[in-house]
């Protein structure tokens, strides 16, 4: 296998001779290991570092294969778009809207947000975010990626529903302003259930920021954001 006699490598293993750098390295390409494991001293070698990175990746795939998509089958019944409504940390009396769309892939359920500034205002910004939803402990976890700028993760924790047509889901939601002086902030979150298929560009055209009391949000999601933010407390259960 290493192209070298019997007699040649016991000397190498006793340490009468020294492999040339050629033989050293076809050495370590043998054994799946580098030159620097081969010649450092007994007390420092460990699991070899390919297999010590090889066992970080899979201990990472295991743990994440683990956590998503946890009740995948409670999951499925939650699948579609949603307008996502959350107050806005620079200014309390206004609400994002934003679309949220959950669909299965692979036996994850994935998601895919779009976020952006009302109509009103001078200069729209976009903000894109993909990631993966899981369901755990009777509560549906989302972890999403900032993907435009690259540069935040947010969390949002939700309640599920037990109506038997699913209608709004609340919960909380943590992630960064998107301000010059950038902060950590969580805020109420509600979510309105748009169906499994919609006019993505009609429902898109609702997006955007309005004010706490606009009577086009649903009455029972400014009810929630309004108690939520005035008490800095969340509901103890799902609506």
């Amino acid at each position: 296998m290493l192209g070298l006699n019997r007699q040649q490598f016991d000397r190498y293993l006793t340490g009468q001779v020294r492999p040339s750098q050629h033989n050293l390295q076809r050495i370590a390409t043998g054994f799946g290991v580098d030159i620097d494991e081969l010649v450092d001293p007994a007390r420092a070698i460990g699991p070899p570092t390919r297999l010590k990175e090889a066992s970080g990746r899979d201990r990472m795939t295991s743990l994440i294969d683990r956590a998503f998509p946890g009740d995948l089958k409670r999951l499925r019944t939650m699948l579609g778009y949603y307008h996502s409504h959350f107050l806005i940390p620079s200014d309390p009396d206004e609400v994002a809207r934003s679309m949220v769309y959950l669909y299965e892939q692979e036996g994850r359920v994935c998601s895919k947000t779009i976020e952006r500034t009302g109509p009103h205002e001078a200069v729209q910004e976009i903000l894109k975010y993909e990631g993966m939803a899981t369901f755990l402990g009777n509560c549906i976890f989302l972890l999403e990626f900032e993907t435009l700028s690259a540069d935040t993760i947010v969390e949002s924790i939700l309640y599920p529903s037990y109506r038997k047509s699913l209608d709004i889901l609340t919960g909380l939601t943590f992630g960064m302003t998107s301000q010059v002086y950038r902060q950590p902030f969580a805020a109420p979150i509600a979510w309105k259930y748009l169906g499994r298929t919609v006019d993505v560009k009609e429902q898109m055209a609702a997006c955007g920021s309005y004010k706490r009391n606009d009577v086009r949000i649903d009455p029972r999601i400014r009810k929630y954001l309004n108690a939520a933010g005035l008490s800095g407390t969340l509901s103890l259960g799902p609506m």
